[in-house]
């Protein structure tokens, strides 16, 4: 009797060793899925559609619903609960970490210090100076990166072109990326005969008066960056610029549809996509470390809201005749 106890509790280690292994058999799963953790700054369309083609993305190369499984967080721009997201998230050891916008995956790589395989996506300048992505061990992403000069070509094409045009940008204090982006912009000043003028602010509720300032101080128009907390509020921003008659210019289609202008527009599900892509790559066994930055800047089509267009009394350049009429 005691030799057959004996026999029988081996027998019940050996199962229990066995489903143990199959259950955890690796940094980030469970049975036969696979943790992805993901962490969302805001919610607005290009973040949401970022997030759609990275699961589809992932699907196309073999990690569907029933490979992967997704721990998602949004901050919706708090950053308290950003950082907190981010913590609790590493402290899950998920295979793959995803920062969607530049906070979050910041967040996300100072939580993981390498430990935890990062990718960012939906980063408009991975090397600014103030959230430098360099620095980072175990990472790699893509950015959005904006077509700045062909975004001017594209407001410019609305005005004379002995008139300079001057272009009003809202940004957030707070956003490495729109710091960057405003310096591009600015560079292109005496070439494109425009003149940029800014207003930062700190929360959303800075916005109404950063445009009523804009608007005193006489701009043409007004331009959309990738700025997370201007774009989460878009429809404040153009309320208060079609009671003064003037244009906003976005930076994905979907403002174009909500009532901007017009638009060379980024497909953030496309960059979701493709960083779903590298997430593949990280999870066959690749290095984060070893994965270039994607830059998709050239990947834009030109959009513009033929209903607005009529509301301002503008017309259309012969040279986006082609372009694509968001209310067609």
């Amino acid at each position: 009797m005691k030799k057959l106890l004996t026999f029988l509790l081996a027998a019940l280690t050996a199962v229990s060793c066995a489903f143990a292994l199959t259950a955890c058999d690796s940094r980030g799963s469970f049975g036969k899925k696979i943790k992805i953790a993901v962490l969302q700054y805001a919610e607005h369309g290009s973040l949401d559609n970022c997030y759609q083609g990275l699961k589809e993305g992932l699907a196309e190369k073999g990690y569907g619903a029933d490979k992967v499984s997704f721990n998602f967080k949004n901050a919706k721009g708090i950053d308290a609960d950003n950082t907190t997201y981010a913590n609790s998230l590493i402290n899950g050891n998920p295979a793959v970490a995803v920062g969607i916008a530049t906070p979050s995956a910041y967040a996300l790589a100072n939580a993981s210090k390498g430990d935890v395989p990062v990718v960012f996506t939906a980063v408009s300048d991975p090397y600014a100076e103030s959230m430098d992505f360099r620095k980072f061990e175990n990472l790699t992403g893509s950015s959005d990166k904006l077509p700045v000069e062909n975004q001017i070509d594209l407001i410019r094409s609305f005005y004379p072109a002995d008139k300079i045009v001057k272009i009003g940008i809202v940004y957030s204090l707070s956003e490495a990326n729109s710091v960057s982006q405003i310096a591009e912009f600015e560079a292109f000043e005496a070439e494109k005969n425009i003149e940029i003028v800014t207003q930062g602010i700190n929360a959303a509720t800075d916005i109404p008066g950063a445009v009523d300032t804009l608007i005193g101080k006489k701009v043409d128009c007004l331009n959309n960056l990738t700025d997370n907390k201007v774009v989460q509020n878009l429809n404040t921003v153009l309320d208060r610029a079609n009671g003064a008659k003037i244009p906003v210019f976005g930076s994905e289609i979907e403002q174009v549809e909500k009532g901007c202008l017009a638009s060379c527009s980024l497909d953030y599900v496309e960059l979701g996509r493709r960083t779903g892509y590298m997430i593949a790559d990280i999870l066959n066994g690749k290095k984060a470390d070893e994965i270039e930055y994607l830059f998709i800047e050239d990947g834009y089509t030109v959009d513009y809201n033929s209903e607005v267009l009529k509301t301002l009394g503008m017309t259309l350049a012969d040279a986006y005749k082609d372009a694509n009429d968001v209310k067609a």
